[in-house]
């Protein structure tokens, strides 16, 4: 925080990154393993198929290796042996990397070079380099691709590889969070996937980095021996994550098992150990980064209850790097310190309850209500009853209205939405609620639309809560 004399350290840059690149070695390869080889050998996927999960990975390596090569050739102008040495300097391997290792399993080729080229000249070179980014490069890249592109790899298969594709109906464990009701059930959240001993060996839908928790942990460890990262943050950060979903469900009467279930589910592990930790962005004061990782826990929680963003980790990283120097400067504060950081830990601990109050507010619920269903209105029409309601969907509520007459849907028709164009045009192309509207005397046999799971959940439910009002079922 301040100018020199600073004393000097054994635990260079290039040592840092040397063991960095050695905590993900593991972890890349059971990637390879478990989204290649394993689908491979069980028949559900070609040769091209076994190595893509490392075209992936070299692809994005490549295009940051070439993107930040010509940016310094070419925009700064410098010769062979300078843009040589420059190189060296920049750790030019590690936006692409991460990357890879975050982004949906089935992104294309082409579509992971444009985002690596996002993340290497936008994320980072821009800002002067390597040490001087405001953001994490590798998440820049990421939010790129889902901003633009996340429809179409959704379409694709997402976060499924070959195997899981034809073993799952379509969503990620956090995904599948949105689609049941409340707060879901153990049933509802981790046996479609297994146990929650899979879940910690990574035996689940995700990214290729994502979803071994296990080996995140021994990475942790790894990491924090050798003083690479700064353990404060992904303790506090997955502390403050197990403590509030703990609370909430507490507050619903299910076991140690829910906060556990957020705690292995998606890139939490992952983002708080590598992608929180970036030297570049995140604090370098303690006091900095315990508060750099209580709010990166609360935004987290906040993003995955109550936004139709089912992960939150890529937000909060990246809405927290922007306060980075407030946090520093309160952390590097002399003098009554206690006083100084009295009013932001009291902001985390309001922010926290009024969080918590909202979640349990919004879930506790009657043993036969559903918190994302409401009727707007209903009206009667001698024997045929008319419902106006509203299902909330993947981006926002789905209006609908609904006729029902001796205890048939005669008509479903969608008034408003607010889902993606690409994921409710699938909808629309698998003329979902003709389905439904044929098969509602089994309509709980009915499957979503793969790759618009939720969209399609949401018109299922739909039909179902209008249903159970209308009598028919319980």
């Amino acid at each position: 925080m301040r100018t020199g004399p600073f004393l000097r350290h054994e635990n260079a840059t290039n040592k840092m990154m040397k063991n960095l690149f050695f905590a993900l070695l593991p972890i890349l390869f059971f990637g390879f393993y478990k989204n290649g080889i394993a689908p491979f050998l069980k028949g559900y996927a070609t040769i091209y198929g076994m190595i893509y999960p490392l075209l992936l990975v070299f692809v994005s390596v490549m295009t940051s290796y070439v993107s930040e090569y010509t940016f310094i050739r070419i925009i700064k102008k410098r010769g062979k042996e300078d843009t040589k040495r420059e190189m060296k300097q920049s750790f030019w391997l590690f936006p692409g990397l991460f990357l890879s290792l975050i982004v949906p399993y089935n992104t294309p080729l082409f579509l992971i070079a444009i985002a690596s080229f996002i993340a290497s000249i936008l994320g980072k070179m821009l800002y002067g380099g390597f040490g001087y980014n405001l953001f994490n490069p590798a998440l820049i890249g990421c939010l790129f691709l889902l901003t633009f592109y996340g429809p179409q790899i959704t379409s694709m298969g997402g976060y499924l590889n070959t195997e899981e594709i034809r073993v799952i109906s379509g969503a990620t464990p956090l995904s599948n969070v949105s689609l049941v009701e409340g707060i879901g059930s153990y049933d509802t959240l981790v046996k479609p996937y297994g146990t929650l001993f899979d879940f910690f060996l990574g035996t689940i839908p995700g990214a290729i980095g994502e979803t071994s928790a296990c080996l995140c942990i021994f990475a942790f460890l790894f990491l924090s021996y050798k003083r690479v990262i700064k353990w404060k943050i992904p303790t506090f950060y997955i502390g403050t994550v197990f403590l509030l979903t703990g609370i909430v469900g507490g507050m619903n009467g299910v076991g140690i098992w829910y906060p556990t279930f957020h705690i292995l589910s998606g890139g939490l592990l992952f983002g708080a150990i590598f992608m929180a930790t970036d030297p570049i962005t995140s604090p370098i004061t303690s006091i900095g980064q315990v508060l750099y990782a209580i709010l990166l826990g609360i935004l987290t929680v906040t993003f995955r209850y109550l936004s139709p963003l089912p992960e939150g980790v890529l937000t909060s990283i990246l809405t927290m790097n922007l306060f980075v120097p407030i946090l520093d400067k309160i952390g590097s504060s002399r003098g009554n310190a206690s006083k100084k950081m009295a009013f932001p830990l009291l902001a985390c601990f309001l922010l926290a309850i009024f969080v918590v109050q909202h979640i349990v507010g919004q879930y506790t619920q009657t043993e036969t209500g559903d918190p994302n269903f409401t009727i707007v209105h209903e009206e009667e029409d001698g024997n045929k009853k008319i419902y106006i309601v509203t299902q909330k969907g993947n981006g926002g509520l789905i209006q609908s209205k609904l006729t029902v007459e001796n205890g048939k849907v005669l008509s479903f028709q969608v008034l408003e939405e607010q889902e993606t164009d690409a994921y409710y045009q699938m909808v629309l192309d698998a003329n979902y609620v003709d389905l439904l509207l044929k098969n509602q005397d089994k309509i709980e046999e009915v499957d979503t639309v793969s790759g618009a799971t939720i969209s399609s959940k949401a018109l299922k439910k739909t039909m179902i809560n209008v249903l159970k009002e209308a009598g028919v079922l319980k």
